[in-house]
């Protein structure tokens, strides 16, 4: 069955693409919001196992690298939720499930979803590792700016101010500067089929949200 689906990466990116619509109207509905923000962890595991799935050049080495940057995200995250010294001062909300420290274990999945995917964007574009790890993480900024309503409004996590720090934005990008140099380090090539589409889609779910919620 997983290799007949890795036979059509163009059919699962149009089922993952569906799949995120369906979410989109979900969440734009009082009615049904509270039903599909419960899905968001099983939806964020979801995504990793198809982008797991068409990883091409699984290794030792490739397993190892991801669960680095699955800890060390998550890490991150528990120093900062629990400090506000690095992101700046917030909490996490019940919609990214079961925490450890205070910090929903998903949000390791998520750094490393993102770090994957966004690398492989990159990859096709940029070939010099340097430009590309810098490259990679202000997309990743981007990514954020447009996450962050969004998360808020679902009750992902939650500022202790009127604003999102400038902080958390730098933050962002020295994590994902290390992340992404992890990465270049130990894999020399993500050669991924659905991963940059999947972050693409990813970014245009919150982007179409942000739209939403601001009519609403």
């Amino acid at each position: 069955m997983i290799e007949i689906v890795r036979k059509y990466p163009v059919q699962t990116v149009a089922v993952i693409a569906f799949y995120y619509t369906v979410g989109i109207v979900g969440l734009s509905i009082p009615k049904t919001q509270s039903l599909f923000q419960a899905l968001v962890p099983f939806t964020l595991l979801c995504s990793l196992y198809f982008l797991w799935l068409f990883q091409e050049n699984l290794s030792m080495k490739v397993y190892l690298t991801g669960l680095a940057i699955f800890i060390l995200g998550f890490l991150v995250e528990v120093a900062g939720v629990n400090t506000g010294v690095i992101f700046g001062e917030y909490e996490y909300g019940r919609t990214l499930g079961i925490k450890l420290w205070n910090t929903p274990l998903m949000i390791g999945v998520n750094w490393l979803l993102l770090i994957f995917s966004c690398r492989a964007l990159t990859e096709l574009f940029i070939r010099n590792r340097w430009l590309r790890i810098v490259a990679a993480s202000l997309l990743m900024v981007i990514y954020d700016i447009v996450l962050e309503p969004v998360a808020i409004r679902l009750d992902m996590w939650n500022w202790f101010g009127e604003r999102v720090p400038l902080q958390n934005y730098l933050a962002w990008f020295i994590v994902s500067v290390i992340l992404f140099l992890i990465l270049e380090l130990f894999v020399k090539q993500v050669r991924n089929k659905i991963a940059p589409a999947l972050f693409i889609i990813q970014i245009a779910f919150f982007l179409v949200l942000n739209i939403v919620f601001n009519l609403t």
